[in-house]
């Protein structure tokens, strides 16, 4: 049976909601409203898609479609995310999830009180080359090193240094490392992070660099590097070895996986004219299988359970880093109503 194409309202106006509506038109869902803070950013968005402009009112007193995708600044994401559920919406919250754990909280007790799952857009775990890694890290036995690398220019969108945005690179970029190094350690066995220490290095500035050491229940221990670096290519990347095999997926410039130093054949990142960013990283296969998983009752493949574990590792590090490197335990035990930027002092 052909499932029925879900309509989509766009929750915030910016660069990110750009992406999510690019990845609707490419799965040929319809956006039936955009709504914003901004008028003149919904306007322009919604002339893009073709659709209307409504106020954030209009969206939470009738229901105008299925999905809703949140794409606003982090710390209005769990008061949009949760007034959506009780609208009756099924959610997408992109990442990061919160900017406090207790926001965290509150939006999986709303799920709950809903009965509905939030997906948590981290886009690049259902991008083609991490599936086809995660689907094959299982093969390599009992790892031995596990480490994630993401560097890139500092955003010129936006000021990242913003209240409403919670901290720098380790949390605006590196919710995607961990994300996918989490993910990765289950995939292969490794059981959940136990603990970590972690290092930031100018905090606050377009240079800020952070490097993550994350112990998981099994004794691995994975190196998660994370940094603005002005005028540079972005070069991100996950590695998984073991005694018996090495896996390398390789996502910024160049989507590419290999197998013991083998080209791995990936679907649609073997293209020519360049990866697709609302394909090859993940964005269009995330939210089809949201709403595949939703259409047939199976488990939303991530949750915001999934969001708050990555918030717990940020915080745990900005906690770490701000007290000489300290070795922190998981769930992190400090304040839960802190921001990121706010652990590190």
């Amino acid at each position: 049976m052909v499932q029925r194409r879900p309509d989509v309202v766009l929750w915030g106006a910016g660069m990110v909601a750009g992406v999510h509506a690019a990845a609707c038109q490419s799965l040929g869902w319809p956006v039936r409203a955009v709504a914003s803070r901004s008028a003149d950013r919904a306007d322009a968005l919604a002339r893009m898609v073709g659709a209307p402009t409504r106020t954030y009112d209009d969206l939470l007193t009738k229901r105008l479609a299925d999905l809703a995708i949140v794409a606003t600044p982090p710390a209005s994401h769990v008061d949009d995310a949760i007034g959506l559920l009780e609208a009756g919406y099924q959610v997408v919250v992109e990442a990061p999830l919160a900017c406090t754990l207790v926001d965290a909280d509150r939006l999986i007790d709303a799920e709950r009180r809903t009965g509905r799952s939030v997906l948590y857009s981290e886009h690049l775990v259902a991008s083609p080359v991490i599936d086809a890694l995660l689907a094959d890290v299982g093969s390599l036995g009992t790892l031995t090193h596990l480490s994630a690398r993401a560097l890139q220019s500092a955003p010129t969108w936006r000021d990242a240094s913003e209240p409403s945005w919670g901290g720098g690179a380790l949390f605006d970029l590196g919710v995607h490392p961990v994300g996918l190094v989490i993910r990765t350690a289950a995939e292969a066995g490794a059981g959940a992070p136990v603990s970590l220490t972690a290092v930031i290095t100018d905090a606050g500035t377009d240079r800020e660099h952070g490097t993550v050491k994350l112990r998981f229940a099994s004794s691995l221990l994975a190196t998660i590097v994370v940094g603005w670096q002005p005028g540079s290519t972005p070069s991100w990347d996950l590695q998984a070895s073991s005694a018996s095999g090495v896996l390398r997926a390789e996502l910024h410039p160049q989507p590419s996986l290999e197998r013991d130093g083998d080209h791995v054949a990936i679907g649609t990142v073997s293209r020519t004219a360049g990866p697709s960013l609302v394909d090859d990283y993940g964005y269009a296969p995330q939210l089809k299988r949201f709403w595949t998983n939703i259409r047939t009752g199976r488990p939303v493949p991530a949750t915001s359970q999934l969001g708050r574990q990555v918030l717990d590792v940020i915080a745990a590090a900005h906690w770490s880093a701000g007290r000489n490197a300290v070795a922190v335990a998981l769930p992190f035990p400090g304040p839960r109503d802190q921001t990121p930027r706010d652990l590190l002092t």
